[in-house]
């Protein structure tokens, strides 16, 4: 072969490859930091709460970043390692414990919830661990049945107390009718935890959940008067008028709230969903099984979990809100996409921004609109 034909060759070889590199589509490209920092522009300044940003992929870090200030009175700025309340965040990570139970044969999920709080009134219906899992038992809201006994949710309050309240309160539906949100459902939950294993609900997660996937940040905050280096404090009134810290110390309820963890510690918890590092092989699957209803009705909620469609795309996850803080924590399964935003302004919506965040990653999948 002569060299001109080997050049001639070569030129049609790659014309050949650049035609076909222009009928291919493009892969995505990630966006800029600078794309990513500008949805969270408002908050980044000196003088304001703002939030800690984790991204993961494929159970990797793919950007983590701070936005404003985690304490007004020191000028200390939020970073990752900033550690936030995150309010019903939390709801997974006590199903996951009652997940473990059930999996290991400590309790079923068709138990009826007196096996283990016998001071519970016997309800005609039996209401059972499950129906607390997935809100159907018709307990009425902790904090709601607090205010009907003339309490301040605020006020410190030991469990058996708290127990107590909830048992003197009728529900509000038959067991397994419908779905109703439920914070005194999961607080309950946690004290089942307790009564199964024999252990404190807090060192039951931390020994059975945060120490194996390496989440030494995170923790369930029963003890009021614990100390949380990095702890962010929270803040209201930002949006209509003089910023005002909100953070109550004294309160220290578990279960349906109480865990404060950070974005780098999130990205574990992620990662176990394609792992299974804790919980074993289908452990995924079944802390992603819907509730049914009575009427045969499968409904969006899951162990802790909310499953949900955004634009176009299954997701699964849940928001949190108490103290000023807000926090949400989405997962993209499909695209082993999850997005993280942990705040501390009552008025900041860390869903709203998360979802920005995925809409730059996630720009070639997603459907137009919202």
């Amino acid at each position: 072969m002569t060299t001109s034909t080997r050049r001639l060759q070569a030129v049609v070889l790659f014309a050949a490859s650049a035609c076909l590199a222009l009928t291919m589509p493009l892969a995505a490209q990630d966006p800029s930091p600078a794309q990513i920092d500008a949805v969270f522009a408002d908050f980044d300044a000196a003088s304001s709460p703002g939030c800690a940003l984790g991204v993961y992929r494929d159970g990797e870090l793919v950007y983590e970043k701070g936005y404003g200030m985690a304490n007004l009175d020191w000028g200390i700025e939020i970073d990752p390692s900033t550690v936030f309340y995150v309010g019903s965040v939390s709801k997974q990570f006590t199903a996951a414990a009652i997940a473990l139970l059930a999996r290991g044969g400590q309790l079923s999920l068709n138990d009826d919830i007196r096996e283990f709080l016998p001071e519970l009134p016997e309800y005609d219906t039996p209401v059972t661990v499950g129906h607390l899992v997935h809100h159907t038992g018709g307990m009425m809201d902790m904090y709601a049945a607090m205010m009907d006994s003339g309490m301040n949710i605020f006020d410190p309050i030991e469990n058996g107390e708290a127990v107590e309240v909830l048992a003197s309160k009728p529900l509000d539906f038959e067991p397994g009718d419908r779905f109703s949100y439920s914070n005194g459902g999961y607080f309950l939950l946690s004290q089942i935890v307790e009564r199964a294993s024999g252990m404190s609900f807090t060192e039951f997660t931390t020994t059975n959940l945060f120490e194996p996937l390496g989440m030494g940040d995170t923790h369930f905050h029963g003890d009021a008067g614990h100390i949380v280096p990095r702890r962010a404090m929270s803040y209201e009134g930002g949006n209509s008028g003089e910023l005002r810290q909100n953070y109550v110390s004294t309160f220290g309820f578990v279960g349906q709230g109480g865990l404060y963890t950070t974005v780098g510690d999130l990205i574990k918890w992620d990662r176990n969903f394609y792992e299974s590092r804790v919980g074993g092989a289908g452990f995924t699957e079944f802390v992603e099984t819907r509730g049914v209803l009575n009427g045969g009705e499968t409904i969006d909620y899951a162990f802790g979990l909310r499953h949900a469609v955004y634009r176009g795309q299954h997701t699964v996850g849940h928001s949190g809100g108490m103290m000023g803080f807000r926090a949400y924590m989405e997962r993209f399964p499909d695209q082993r996409f999850t997005v993280s935003a942990l705040c501390n302004q009552s008025e900041i919506d860390p869903g709203v921004l998360a979802r920005k965040v995925a809409d730059l990653y996630l720009a070639d999948v997603l459907e137009s609109g919202s």
